[in-house]
């Protein structure tokens, strides 16, 4: 038969050319992995860092749950897939390698958004030891990031993104902090990865069996480290921040706002240095303004200390509790007052009641027979 008008022969079908365009491109993806995994990285990295400074907590919360949604998923279907990429399909190839990428991804951005979210929280004198862990797991996810294709380094990298993630996502749930609800937390992060290792091996039981070997320790030092960090107060108080704080040489609540006498402001040069308050022996008062989302109710703890030179330690003076909710765009404010007596290096940690530190107030503690020169602030 002679081909009619506009008829092409010899033509390639187009499932066939498609097919060819994605092989070709699934060749460079592969020859080009590290790199693109280090692309993941900076791009996960990157949004976290515009998204995570500007989202509210709730937001911020879905967000990370969708994050460790995909991890989840990426991790579990990279296990089924076989070692051998050399007689599959091209489609199951491509999988093979976006795979691994979506799950770096998902932790990458998890770790990011983490730093960003319990820097905000943290007092840097008091939590600096966590962040610091928090930083090397962060640099460790990109580091070895050609661990991706083994099962045990993907599973304990999503079990501690998972732990972190309900530390501070269960308070939020119950509108609360507290000892209880941290093991709460610790404990729905167990039953979530026991759930998960166990949906994982119906999958692939095989190669699960060989990788808890390794994983199963790191779960463990995760659970120890993170349990130390907070017991010992280390541990970041999400989603509680300090939004304002000061001493003051006296305090009045006038028609919801709170009138301070204060002394002249520190050089812009000299706000690194502990701020210096000069008493004639009267007392002085901690101002701290918390901020918290709605409906979040806890205890806020201001904890009066003075630097015992001889002994190099922080020596508790006085304690003062009381409640603080959320909602109040400039935070739930609060004070304690107390007549210091011994000149020196003093602070006033703001806490919660199991022990975690939302911010310090330092100041150097001089007393005068001259009083002071003072000004009024309005809270």
């Amino acid at each position: 038969r002679a081909p009619e008008e506009g008829e092409v022969t010899g033509s390639t079908p187009v499932s066939s050319t498609m097919t060819a365009a994605i092989s070709r491109i699934l060749v460079w993806a592969a020859k080009n992995e590290r790199h693109l995994g280090a692309a993941a990285f900076v791009l996960g990295f990157g949004v976290d860092l515009f998204t995570f400074t500007i989202l509210s907590v709730v937001y911020a919360n879905l967000a990370f749950a969708a994050y460790i949604s995909l991890a989840a998923t990426a991790i579990a279907i990279g296990s089924v897939l076989p070692r051998s990429r050399e007689y599959v399909s091209t489609w199951m190839r491509g999988i093979s390698i976006l795979a691994p990428l979506a799950a770096q991804y998902a932790i990458g951005s998890l770790l990011s958004g983490f730093m960003i979210f319990y820097t905000k929280s943290a007092e840097l004198s008091a939590s600096w030891p966590f962040l610091l862990l928090l930083a090397l797991v962060f640099i460790g996810n990109e580091y070895f990031r050609t661990y991706y294709k083994h099962l045990a380094f993907q599973i304990s990298l999503l079990f501690f993104a998972l732990y972190a993630y309900l530390i501070f996502a269960i308070p939020l749930i119950v509108d609360r902090l507290g000892p209880l609800v941290f093991l709460g937390s610790t404990a729905a992060s167990i039953l979530l990865f026991a759930l998960y290792l166990y949906l994982l091996g119906k999958i692939n039981s095989i190669e699960l069996r060989s990788s808890l070997r390794f994983a199963l320790p790191g779960t463990l030092v995760t659970l120890l480290l993170v349990n130390a960090a907070y017991f010992t107060g280390v541990l970041p108080p999400i989603p509680l921040t300090m939004s304002e704080s000061g001493i003051y040489h006296s305090l009045v609540r006038q028609e919801g706002k709170y009138v301070v006498m204060s002394e002249p402001s520190r050089l812009w040069y000299e706000l690194y240095k502990p701020e210096t308050v000069h008493s004639k022996g009267g007392s002085l008062y901690a101002y701290s303004a918390t901020a918290a989302p709605i409906r979040f109710s806890t205890a806020v703890v201001h904890r009066w200390e003075r630097y015992d030179a001889a002994t190099r330690r922080w020596v508790t003076q006085s304690k003062v509790s009381f409640p603080t909710s959320g909602g109040r765009p400039g935070g739930y404010r609060g004070y304690s007052q107390y007549a210091p007596n011994t000149t020196g290096k003093w602070r006033v940690s703001v806490e919660t009641p199991g022990g975690q530190v939302i911010g310090r107030i330092p100041f150097l503690l001089e007393i005068t027979d001259v009083p002071p020169v003072l000004h009024e602030e309005t809270h």
